[in-house]
């Protein structure tokens, strides 16, 4: 399995324009905003237990999330995927009126294609798949709307540490 050094590495430009393409494609089927955020670690703290890892995952997500404006949606439809490279996780975390619909144990399957194209060798393609599993799911419930623009960037966020 190919072992990423750092968040920078962890996407081509080509793969990261690919990515942003299916998220276009993806919000054109439902009025929910979807980001994906690479993280060089979780924590500011190296080397944590595996239940500190997940916990830190979880802030970290909770804090970029906020700091990404997805809580300010219009109809509180945002969904991140946060891929963290040092401890190897993913996190997909979404808005209050998704998760007043989707059931929690939704998510998990979307972790695992992102999972499975990392280790795979080819994590935009995990990351795609995911893209377009979460758009099937919003467009049940949130689907397009006439009046609906794209209130958030599709680019794929990088950042380091914290």
């Amino acid at each position: 399995m190919k072992t990423y050094a750092d968040a920078l590495n962890f996407l081509t430009s080509e793969e990261r324009v690919g990515i942003a393409d299916a998220i276009a494609r993806a919000e054109a089927l439902t009025s929910g905003e979807i980001r994906v955020l690479v993280v060089a670690a979780s924590s500011v703290l190296p080397k944590l237990g595996k239940k500190d890892q997940k916990r830190a995952l979880r802030h970290r997500a909770e804090r970029e999330f906020t700091r990404l404006g997805m809580q300010n949606t219009r109809d509180r439809t945002g969904v991140l995927i946060m891929i963290s490279i040092e401890e190897r996780m993913v996190q997909v975390l979404a808005g209050s009126a998704i998760n007043s619909v989707v059931p929690e144990n939704s998510w998990p399957a979307m972790v695992q294609c992102v999972v499975e194209g990392i280790k795979g060798g080819n994590p935009a393609r995990g990351i795609t798949t995911a893209v377009a599993g979460i758009a099937g799911m919003l467009s049940e419930h949130f689907p397009e709307k006439p009046d609906d623009s794209n209130e958030l960037s599709n680019a794929v966020v990088i950042k380091g540490r914290w």
